[in-house]
């Protein structure tokens, strides 16, 4: 599976190929067309519309370069965002001063278009602001508009009155554009409260922050005064810049938005559902991203139009084409070139959407519909992004076919019926909407609120629990659990509402400690426990840990309460509660044990004693269990949750179970890398199997990276290698192992591409039967614990529990062998000798054995609790007898631990850090040095990482310690 992002800069297409394979044969989604452009009046005669309308070409090249961005003010101009620059941004060296006012030689423009005549097409055009850098989502505001240009939010105004912007102001900025041009900021709409909503677009990361001059008398870091994005989100901002807020989370790559006359705003997605209905508040499925505690908000569709391309949005009400046509919308699908229609039902207040004929089917596959607008006269206009190239990472960004020049707008007339535009702001649940969020409710409001949560219709009940949440004080929460208990199931977005409603308000100082059971209606708990979950507040967790410690049985999801708890209160508090009295099962306790630790790393900390003690327990119980500990077949490397089974095709036909490091499509999983070992075998006379996947975009060479290879398991050499084909369907391999028979072997598949597309391979069908795809599933219970805790206790465990454990930890690929001469190799055996024959001889002061260890030893190792735990922990390391342990000190690098090799950090100002790797803590590297000291590197300043076969312990460390101490020392450990 592979995901495709438009060529548009505004819509990241993830193709669901399995979709495409139920369009009709005449639609053509290629990632590159193969067809000639034709002429505006060329494509006009293909483009196909319903009876009883017209379409009519409104502008094209050369008046208007690719058009993104529609929108109409209040004189019946269109204004275009208009770009030749896509899909490269001009480079810094290009902006005429640092914040990117002007770019020499840019035709990127914001356009005014008017059609003076009255004939449908534009006879006037105004280039209101020039020199910009792939502007979108303009919106006319007072004497100019209001626009994105890379890299700022603007305000362009034309302040003497010429028709031509003559003052350029940011409202937001620098925001994020430079790792992708397709997820900036877009579709800005101005709503009835006075804020302006918009899209912010896919992979960016953008931090607003209100500019001093426009703080208003707020301090930064106030509500409204500071906001991050990642990737899709839809917010809205004031403006004048002075406020902006989060309106819903999530969504891959939002791109369009539109008004309905309640109010309701509705936007345009890719990959993840063409359409929502967005709930203030609520979080939308995206790459990766948890829903933040109350679930995802509701989905009103659940079929793709056949591509997941879609962009631009009109909601169709109020009459504007007649009643017949109230409720429906319309998206652009800039992958199949259709103009898609969905009529929309409610179930209650809550949407659902049902796919209709096509509105607009183009016989030309250049037409991509990438906003759709209504104008003031009751015509749809579109701006066709016209285009050969649907692939923004499958096609390269220099692809010759790429076209930089032509772009169409479109005019779609209803012959009959077909009114203006109607504004209704005279709807009272509108009204209400955007009342409560424009400013604090007075008496009137917050009275018809009460009314509607009680006695309304669910359109009343749902708007009323919106403007609820901004009202003071508890006293609420009960009439809301009211509603929440009364709200139909069907209902979804009603109870999304209220829930989201109720968490706001016990976000609130004081909020638990206020509510009052009796006043509470009946079977609340078990909301409040789910709505706490939600809150991240000490006191929404102090909340929950009470119920866990009453042993409430509305609780719920134990795993997400702990989980929750961990992210909020001191671990020692909750190793009791999830032990349990009497205390539970153990897998279950590793489980609660896993939810503590994923707490503790969403607010970058990793387990301390209390967790890996306990964790330690948990491990020597599991083990004592065990049969026989049997090393299983694959072992991971890398990304632990890469892998996965999976039916692929092969070439010659049929299917077959493959292990794919990409079981679930995905921008997101794609870019996962890691590695899949298998246990060592017999090498076989021969042995075939079929592999699948890609080592880089089509008609590119193959990069390397993924690759399928057979190593000798005695000495890691390679023997033979395979790239994957390049290919969704599986090819038969076989490598002739006639030389090897009988030998040891081990099998690798490694997937080294973070690319986010084409970046995958699978391998299963192996002959003979000595590995097989279906046995990658998931682990026996106990087994899948015991590959947890060893993870867990990897750094922390006692030497003796870490080789019991050393099975179940995933696989350390082979380093090249040091560099030791056999000169030095028969040196160091020589001194290992001497040492051992003299202390075999000696009388050794073992009293004095803890004293030397304290010494020379405890600034790294632990031991009985005592010292530092920077290596590992030697607890039980007498075990290993007096040759071994003589071994490891004289010469450390010989059998070090794959967990406790010297990693070589060199940074982007060429500074290098040499340490142990403890772990990853969210965008940071742990990096524990020789005395003992931890370094949080952010992993953006890490120019490269190499991972050495040396231990942290210096080679000549034993030679700095008196024979007579290192004897005392030696027979010490050797009685722990």
């Amino acid at each position: 599976m592979c995901s495709n992002k438009s060529s548009l800069g505004l819509v990241a297409v993830s193709l669901a190929w399995v979709a495409l394979a139920c369009l009709s044969p005449a639609q053509d989604a290629s990632l590159v067309r193969e067809s000639k452009p034709l002429e505006p009046g060329e494509e006009q005669a293909l483009l196909e519309v319903p009876d009883g309308f017209e379409i009519g070409l409104f502008a094209a090249e050369p008046m208007i370069g690719k058009p993104i961005n529609l929108a109409f003010d209040g004189r019946g101009r269109l204004w275009v965002s208009s770009t030749y620059e896509y899909p490269y941004a001009a480079p810094r060296d290009r902006w005429e001063d640092g914040e990117g006012t002007r770019v020499r030689d840019s035709r990127d423009a914001i356009l005014i278009l008017e059609d003076r005549d009255g004939d449908g097409r534009a006879d006037h055009r105004t280039v209101f602001a020039g020199g910009l850098n792939i502007p979108i989502g303009v919106l006319p505001y007072g004497n100019g508009c209001i626009a994105w240009s890379i890299p700022n939010i603007w305000h362009f105004e034309d302040t003497d009155g010429d028709g031509v912007c003559d003052k350029r102001t940011i409202l937001f900025g620098p925001l994020g554009w430079e790792r992708d041009v397709h997820g900036n900021c877009a579709s800005f709409r101005l709503g009835q409260d006075g804020w302006v909503y918009a899209t912010h677009g896919f992979s960016n990361t953008s931090v607003f922050r209100v500019r001093p001059e426009n703080l208003k008398g707020a301090a930064p870091g106030d509500p409204g005064t500071e906001l991050t994005l990642h990737s899709g989100n839809v917010f809205r901002f004031l403006p004048d810049g002075s406020r902006v807020e989060r309106f819903t989370g999530g969504q891959v790559n939002p791109f369009g938005l539109a008004w309905d006359r309640l109010g309701n705003l509705y936007s345009a997605d890719c990959h993840s559902a063409p359409i929502y209905q967005l709930v203030p508040g609520a979080v939308y499925p995206s790459f990766g991203k948890p829903d933040e505690g109350l679930g995802f908000g509701p989905q009103m569709i659940d079929h793709h139009h056949g591509s997941t391309g879609i962009c631009g949005i009109v909601y169709l009400h109020s009459d504007v084409w007649g009643d017949r046509w109230n409720d429906h919308i319309l998206i652009g699908n800039v992958v199949t070139s259709r103009i898609n229609r969905d009529r929309v039902t409610f179930s209650g207040s809550t949407p659902t959407a049902h796919e209709e004929p096509d509105f607009l089917v183009s016989g030309d596959p250049w037409f991509r519909p990438v906003d759709l607008r209504m104008g003031p006269d009751g015509a749809l206009f579109v701006a066709d992004f016209y285009n050969s190239v649907i692939g923004h990472y499958e096609v390269p960004l220099d692809h010759p076919g790429r076209d930089r020049e032509r772009g169409r707008i479109w005019r779609i007339v209803k012959k009959d019926e077909a009114g203006p535009a109607k504004q209704d702001h005279s709807n009272p649940v509108a009204r209400m909407r955007f009342g409560a969020r424009s400013g604090p409710l007075d008496e009137k409001m917050l009275r018809q609120a009460a009314d509607w949560l009680s006695e309304g219709d669910p359109f009343e009940k749902r708007v009323a629990a919106e403007a609820l949440a901004r009202a003071d004080g508890t006293q609420w929460v009960a009439p809301m659990l009211a509603a929440l208990a009364a709200a139909p199931e069907e209902d979804a977005a009603l109870r999304h509402q209220l829930l989201i409603s109720l968490r706001d308000h016990l976000r609130k100082p004081g909020a638990f400690a206020d509510l009052d059971p009796a006043s509470l209606p009946d079977e609340s708990e078990g909301v409040i426990a789910t709505l706490a979950r939600a809150v991240p507040t000490e006191e929404a967790a102090r909340y929950l840990l009470g119920r866990v410690k009453e042993g409430s049985r509305e609780l719920g999801d134990l795993e997400a309460v702990f989980r929750h708890l961990g992210s909020m209160l001191p671990a020692g508090e909750l190793v009791g509660p999830a032990r349990g009295d009497p205390p539970h099962d153990p897998l279950w306790q590793t489980d609660l044990l896993r939810a503590i630790v994923d707490g503790l790393a969403q607010r970058g900390e990793l387990p301390g004693a209390e967790l890996t003690g306990w964790g330690g327990e948990l491990a020597v119980t599991l083990l004592d269990r065990q049969p026989v500990a049997v090393e299983p077949m694959w072992r991971t490397a890398g990304d632990e949750g890469l892998w996965g089974t999976q039916k692929r095709s092969k070439q010659n036909g049929g299917e077959l179970i493959v292990i794919s490091s990409l079981p679930q499509p995905g921008e997101e999983a794609e870019r996962r890398t890691g590695v899949l070992v298998s246990k060592p075998f017999p090498a076989p006379a021969q042995l075939s199997f079929w592999l699948c996947g890609h080592g880089g975009p089509p008609g590119t060479a193959d990069h390397g990276r993924n690759f399928a290879r057979l190593v000798s398991a005695n000495d890691g050499e390679e023997w033979f290698r395979a790239q994957p084909p390049g290919n969704d369907a599986a090819a038969r391999i076989e490598w002739n192992l006639g030389q090897h028979e009988g030998e040891l072997v081990v099998f690798e598949m490694h997937d080294g591409d973070n690319g986010s597309a084409y970046a995958w391979l699978a391998a299963g069908g192996f002959v003979p039967d000595l590995l097989n795809a279906e046995s990658f599933g998931p682990p026996r219970s106990d087994e899948s614990r015991l590959k947890y805790l060893a993870g867990l206790l990897r750094y922390a465990a006692p030497v003796v529990l870490r080789d019991r454990l050393s099975v179940y930890l995933p696989h350390s690929p082979p380093l090249p062998a040091l560099e030791i001469s056999p000169e030095m190799r028969a040196e160091t055996d020589r001194a290992i000798g001497e040492r051992l024959a003299s202390f075999e001889t000696s009388e050794p002061e073992i009293g004095r054995g803890a004293a030397v260890f304290g010494t020379y030893c405890a600034s790294c190792h632990a031991i009985g609790g005592e010292g530092a735990v920077v290596g590992p922990q030697l607890d039980g390391i007498g075990q290993r007898g007096a040759a071994r342990l003589i071994e490891d000190i004289v010469d450390p690098n010989r059998n070090v631990d794959a967990h406790f090799r010297l990693h070589v950090l060199t940074l982007a100002d060429g500074r290098t850090l040499a340490g142990m790797a403890r772990g990853e803590v969210g965008e940071a590297v742990l990096l524990v040095d020789a005395s003992g000291e931890e370094h949080r590197i952010p992993k953006s300043s890490i120019a490269s990482r190499k991972e050495t076969g040396l231990s942290l312990m210096p080679p000549a460390f034993a030679d700095g310690i008196p024979e007579a101490d290192f004897h005392a020392m030696l027979a010490w450990l050797l009685e722990r």
